[in-house]
């Protein structure tokens, strides 16, 4: 009698919901499927030799990449979703075909893309002739674009619901974008539509922030251009008022996703990083999110002012021979990590080039270090060579993996940074040649 009475209150647990994507590819070209998400997620399936796969994922839901091969479109999935996709990779457009729990939802998504590719020329043409016909065309289009998804009538009742703001708020995003070329307000009643519009819009939709790009670069643009006023008034960085601004955010899916996005490459720049950290910590519930922002600023709290810089030994010296940081010991040095395909690099060169000129014979050594792959080695010695660069050129040893970036959580080029004769860390995140600032920085110095 005892055991029946056990048995029969046990709780009946339903395993939670996933998504389940299975598929066929004629004409494989690849063993992996490759599919990314919002808030850095990233996943590969495994695709069999006859073009066959199948996986189980635990998925939020919303709009995700995927890739195979040299072909990338968007589906829309979330967990509940049984999706059967199939294609042939010699003639994707006309072959890609879903089924399943899911399958009607994503055949209009790829139907309304290709759709939007065809009207990508009206709507730059809205943008460029900043008048009242420009209004009028863009509203056209949302009122079409209503139109297709109403004309959809297998979709199910959610996702029309949540696709129908989608198009709203694509729409406001428009208005927005012209109206910051509409300089000379040329365009009649469009700041009315933008304050009507925004007049309605909430930014703690977590579906929304979830399923629509388009609100969801509504609301980073609301928060950043809340961060940029209140930087202006309190004289604070803009990085920890960005942090300050979404704190107040009342949706926790919203503020985990804008503080891990922005955290995961803001930290590295910020100039105060203990504050920024606290920001972020007070602000993050997501466990995974806190980790990674965790590690990343006890890497960064090693490369704090006055600690000891990070070594590098033996790096190829554009001259000849080997070159470690401890052979330079001695002066001050300004570090320019760089690479030959790097845009905003090349751009500093000549503002580098003058600052050496102007320091040349002082104690400061300028100490330019490629990350540029070793198979494109002879593409850094060319541009060293035709750029007339002076100091010392190296040439990293890993790339992008060399442990001098990784110790410095380089994530982005250019970066400068100065060290002091000893090889202690003045600045880890140092002004850029071109800023104007670096002079009265080196005068300070005893050079």
């Amino acid at each position: 009698m005892v055991l029946t009475l056990l048995l029969g209150c046990e709780k009946d647990v339903t395993p939670a919901p996933k998504t389940i994507l299975t598929g066929s590819i004629i004409n494989p070209t690849d063993s992996l499927l490759t599919i990314v998400g919002s808030d850095h997620f990233r996943d590969t399936i495994k695709v069999d030799t006859n073009g066959k796969f199948r996986d189980t994922l635990d998925l939020m839901p919303g709009s995700y990449l995927l890739s195979y091969g040299k072909l990338f479109w968007r589906v829309y999935t979330e967990n509940g979703y049984e999706l059967d996709i199939s294609f042939n990779t010699k003639r994707f457009n006309e072959t890609l075909a879903y089924k399943g729990i899911g399958g009607n939802e994503n055949t209009y998504v790829f139907a309304k893309l290709q759709k939007q590719r065809t009207e990508m020329g009206l709507r730059e043409e809205a943008m460029n002739i900043i008048n009242d016909s420009s209004l009028i065309q863009l509203e056209t289009l949302r009122e079409q674009a209503l139109l297709f998804l109403e004309q959809n009538s297998t979709l199910l009742p959610s996702f029309k619901t949540l696709e129908k703001r989608n198009i709203g708020y694509g729409y406001l995003l428009d208005l927005k974008r012209l109206q910051k070329r509409d300089t000379i307000k040329n365009v009649t009643g469009l700041n009315k539509e933008i304050e009507v519009l925004e007049r309605e819009l909430t930014y703690d939709n977590a579906m929304d922030f979830l399923f629509s790009s388009s609100y969801r670069r509504l609301v980073e643009d609301y928060y950043r251009d809340l961060a940029k006023s209140s930087a202006l008034a309190n004289g604070r960085d803009q990085d920890i008022a960005y942090l300050q601004s979404i704190l107040k955010n009342g949706n926790d899916t919203i503020k985990n996703s804008l503080a891990f996005d922005f955290a995961k490459y803001g930290i590295t720049y910020t100039n105060d990083l203990e504050a920024f950290y606290e920001l972020y910590v007070e602000i993050a519930t997501n466990a995974h999110y806190k980790k990674v922002v965790a590690e990343d600023y006890e890497i960064l709290r090693k490369v704090a002012k006055g600690a000891p810089s990070p070594n590098f030994e033996n790096y190829e010296n554009y001259l000849g021979g080997k070159t470690s940081l401890s052979d330079l010991e001695g002066s001050y040095l300004f570090i320019d990590v760089w690479a030959t395909w790097c845009g905003p690099c090349r751009y500093e060169i000549p503002y580098l080039k003058k600052l050496e000129e102007k320091y040349h014979g002082k104690n400061i050594r300028f100490v330019s270090i490629s990350i540029d792959r070793h198979k494109d080695r002879d593409k850094w010695k060319e541009m060293v060579k035709s750029k007339e660069l002076g100091g010392v050129q190296l040439l990293a040893d890993s790339d992008w993996e060399s442990s001098f970036v990784k110790s410095y959580l380089i994530k982005g080029i250019p970066r400068f940074i100065i060290l002091d004769p000893k090889g202690n860390i003045i600045d880890a995140n140092s002004p850029t040649p071109s800023s104007g600032e670096l002079e009265a920085i080196f005068d300070e110095f005893e050079l």
